[in-house]
């Protein structure tokens, strides 16, 4: 095992502890090692960063897992539940974070398809999580990068455990929804316009 895949292997325990950890807040405040790559994320420098390695798996309609519940606020303030597109639409789900720069390279490829769909008029909805990061900062993010899709803020980092094991670990990662609301395909790392589209496309086809 080379030194980026033990780095790569250890960053995934850590995080995936972390998180677990921030569940639990009813207990007590979650507090983390200030070198963390959580920590790190916080602050904004990038230090440390570890990318996802590109991985694209699409689910068949018989091997999908429970449906997901995810919900929260969106930066702008909104409540959100997946469940409001139960049964209508298709949800893209990208875990995104300012401090991430794979994040940052793919979001005009996001942008065009979210554009895409709704020129197409297809039963596709759109939210980003934004980790690890407080609500302003995001926002002014979304403002800055121009990105016309709502994302849910998710500063303690807890959101993605909805997921169950099918969580991601680390932004930029992206999960298509089918209409019943199960994970059907899911991108860990950034993802291309042309990618993602044909994501959709497969999870809208596999159940008409």
């Amino acid at each position: 095992m080379n030194r980026t895949t033990t780095r790569y292997a250890v960053w995934r325990r850590s995080a995936v502890a972390v998180a677990s950890a921030c569940a639990l807040l009813a207990l007590g405040a979650c507090t983390s090692d200030p070198n963390s790559i959580a920590e790190q994320a916080k602050q904004g420098d990038q230090k440390g960063y570890i990318a996802g390695n590109g991985a694209i798996e699409q689910i068949p309609v018989d091997k999908r897992l429970k449906p997901i519940t995810l919900e929260g606020k969106t930066l702008d303030g909104t409540d959100w539940s997946s469940t409001s597109a139960r049964g209508k639409d298709v949800v893209v789900v990208n875990l995104w974070g300012s401090w991430c720069p794979p994040c940052i390279e793919e979001i005009p490829d996001l942008e065009k398809v979210w554009t895409d769909v709704q020129a197409a008029k297809k039963p596709v909805q759109f939210m980003g999580i934004d980790f690890r990061e407080d609500v302003q900062r995001g926002a002014a993010f979304v403002k800055t990068q121009k990105m016309t899709y709502p994302s849910l803020t998710d500063e303690s980092g807890v959101l993605i455990l909805a997921f169950g094991k099918q969580a991601p670990t680390s932004p930029p990662s992206t999960l298509v929804l089918d209409r019943e609301g199960r994970v059907a395909a899911r991108a860990n790392g950034p993802v291309t316009a042309t990618t993602l589209q044909g994501l959709i496309d497969d999870v809208l086809k596999s159940e008409s």
